[in-house]
């Protein structure tokens, strides 16, 4: 059956399926959609897994959330630079989660209204449906404010489903696939901050891993920087090599003897990612001029917990107009606070009642996190009588559509499945907390997982890079 629908909407069977697959891999491994592997050697360089064919999405739905994005961007700018709104969203996660409370601690001790801070967002969606499987609307996810991936490699994944569709004999398919410049705008991003620092000997300085596995989207997002300013220099450094080469001259932030125009993180969203010393490096950097993106507000503003605190009524009234308001609204799905005490106790007994119907979620990104039915309810009743709930919130389940694809992964045989589909959607804002001078949509992102995954994080190993096919 499923064979069927992709047969009869593309045009693939068992005769051609097998060498559609290995032209798309080599079509994907010749343009970079790659990464590096933890088995295999750092030269190494395999095929992140990718949908053979793009997957329908409906227009309505795209370009809504595509037209409210910079408004989005906006809302978490502006709680970003209001240190009254993060002490009210975080007060209780901050008490009982080290990580948290280590990044309020930094934006606590760095405060400077007056200093720019550039946000390279990525707000995801999915699709929900009834129990018919009708499509009702489109709910987000989450808004990731730090090391937003894939914004790289997304314009890639786009031609190759053109490749694959040309491959196909499909016609007239160019105006469903549509134009996705992210890397460009996410480049143009980091080059408007640049700009702005005034200083053309200043560099833009990439913060990442000791070993980068995602390493082919990092690289596009450099590469493409420097296509458009090729006197521009990008400085690649982990937090172990910036503890030995990162200082202030003033407020100015100097590494390895150069100054910074930009801070770029693409590390630092998840404990795992700091030693104790890390934590310095992160505060000096910080309290220096240069433009970090994100900065430590920027950071908290994309917790669960922000993302509960907008959902409350007359909250989005307070950044944007009343129609805009609501149109953001619809978006939301009920969010439920878990701290000690009377609201918590009915989350939690409401969650435990009915675990199907709830994601419980901790102020983590990256993917793996998420937790569902039993493993939600067995965490549940594990933290009920411990503060630790506290750096949780409950929200209501998104029930996605299903459709057909067929996903790609290395070394293995195509497999044709049930899949749903998380639209990310991009978006740059750079500004202070009285101005905003860059504030603009910078592309898409289309990543799809089996029905059988709780999670969509490709770089995690859950999902698969996508595109979307209009109609």
């Amino acid at each position: 059956m499923e064979g069927h629908i992709l047969n009869s909407r593309y045009g693939l069977n068992d005769e051609n399926l097998a060498v559609i697959c290995e032209d798309a891999k080599d079509y994907a491994l010749s343009k970079g959609i790659s990464m590096r592997t933890r088995e295999l050697g750092l030269d190494i360089r395999v095929p992140v897994p990718i949908c053979l064919v793009p997957s329908p999405y409906p227009t309505k739905y795209f370009q809504l959330v595509g037209d409210l994005q910079p408004y989005l961007n906006y809302v978490l700018h502006k709680i970003a630079h209001s240190k009254d709104i993060l002490k009210e969203c975080l007060s209780s996660t901050i008490e009982a989660d080290e990580f948290t409370r280590n990044i309020f601690k930094i934006y606590e001790v760095a405060e400077n209204s007056e200093q720019l801070s550039l946000g390279l967002f990525r707000s995801d969606y999915l699709l929900n449906s009834d129990s018919t499987g009708k499509i009702t609307g489109i709910k987000q996810v989450e808004n990731n404010t730090i090391s937003s991936s894939f914004g790289g490699l997304a314009p890639v994944v786009r031609e190759l489903h053109e490749f694959v569709l040309g491959r196909l004999g499909q016609k007239d398919y160019e105006s469903k696939l549509p134009t996705n410049q992210s890397v460009f705008a996410l480049a143009q991003g980091i080059i408007s901050a640049w700009d702005a620092y005034a200083n053309a000997d200043a560099v833009v300085l990439f913060v990442v891993e000791n070993i980068t596995y995602n390493i082919s989207d990092q690289r596009a997002l450099e590469y493409a920087i420097l296509e458009y300013e090729s006197n521009l220099e990008v400085l690649r450094c982990s937090f172990k090599e910036l503890r030995s080469c990162a200082e202030l001259r003033g407020k100015s932030l100097f590494v390895k003897g150069k100054e910074v125009a930009v801070v770029y993180y693409r590390v630092g969203y998840v404990p795992e990612h700091y030693e104790p010393e890390d934590w310095e490096v992160r505060l000096l950097m910080e309290r220096s001029k240069a433009i970090k993106c994100p900065s430590a507000g920027l950071h908290l503003a994309g917790t669960k917990k922000v993302q509960l605190y907008l959902n409350k009524p007359g909250v989005l009234e307070q950044f944007v107009k009343k129609d805009i308001a609501e149109k953001l609204r619809e978006l939301f799905v009920g969010q439920y606070i878990l701290d000690m005490g009377t609201d918590g106790d009915k989350a939690i007994s409401m969650a435990l009642e009915h675990p199907d119907k709830f994601v419980l979620k901790p102020e983590r990104e990256g993917g793996g996190f998420n937790l569902f039915g039993n493993d939600l309810k067995n965490l549940l009743k594990s933290i009920q009588d411990s503060g630790e709930r506290s750096a949780y919130i409950l929200m209501e389940r998104i029930n996605p559509p299903k459709i057909t694809n067929c996903i790609l992964r290395r070394d293995t045989k195509p497999e044709i499945c049930s899949i749903i589909c998380e639209l990310g959607i991009f978006g740059t804002i750079l500004g202070n907390k009285e101005d905003i001078f860059v504030n603009n949509l910078a592309g898409h992102l289309l990543r799809s997982k089996s029905i059988d995954s709780a999670e969509c994080g490709v770089a995690a190993g859950f999902g698969a890079l996508d595109s979307p096919y209009l109609e």
